[in-house]
């Protein structure tokens, strides 16, 4: 489903029905349990409701970066975040930015005084942001050498290994959302809808 597509749902739906729909669209994958974390753009009052959506599932959330009117949120699985962030690979990237302490939360703080020193345009983007968001760490480390460029394949990150296994996740997470979206439109709460 298009994003148009979505945008026009949401001017017949209330408040609550339109952050479910967006809330579908932009983290069925985390909502569905294939993914340990999403992240989305949302103003300061939006924030609010994703909480109230959220309640009483196993997804947490959180501000990487308030400043401005737009926010970026910040939703995961406590759980399986660890897991991901404790792999050898996964802690050997992250070190060579500046992460030295395994707690997840001491983590968050470190990611989110980064994009804030970009949003102040002190330095740039955190790439390693990817790293929370469970891209795989060959993709991360071509993203950074390329400066973005010189990619294979684009979908929910740019791939510059295994095309294969990227274009199979990236169908799952399309699927996700196809499924996600109707059940949100068939009436089911975010909260039955999270695995």
């Amino acid at each position: 489903m298009a994003i148009q597509e979505i945008m026009k749902l949401c001017e017949s739906g209330s408040a609550e029905e339109n952050m479910a729909i967006l809330l579908a669209f932009h983290c069925a994958p985390i909502l569905k349990g294939s993914k340990a974390a999403n992240i989305m753009t949302v103003s300061k009052k939006e924030f609010k409701g994703i909480g109230r959506l959220l309640q009483g599932t196993n997804i947490s959330y959180r501000f990487l970066n308030t400043k401005g009117e737009k926010a970026i949120l910040y939703l995961y699985r406590e759980k399986e975040l660890k897991q991901y962030l404790e792999t050898e690979e996964i802690r050997e990237f992250l070190q060579e930015f500046g992460y030295h302490d395994e707690n997840i939360q001491s983590m968050l703080n470190r990611l989110s005084e980064r994009i804030d020193l970009y949003s102040d345009g002190t330095m740039q983007f955190p790439h390693e942001i990817g790293a929370f968001l469970g891209y795989p760490v060959m993709d991360m480390k071509g993203f950074i050498e390329h400066n973005g460029k010189d990619f294979v394949f684009s979908g929910y990150w740019k791939v510059y290994h295994d095309v294969q296994g990227a274009v199979k996740l990236f169908q799952r997470y399309d699927e996700e959302r196809r499924q996600t979206i109707r059940e949100v439109i068939l009436g089911k709460s975010i909260r039955e809808i999270a695995v």
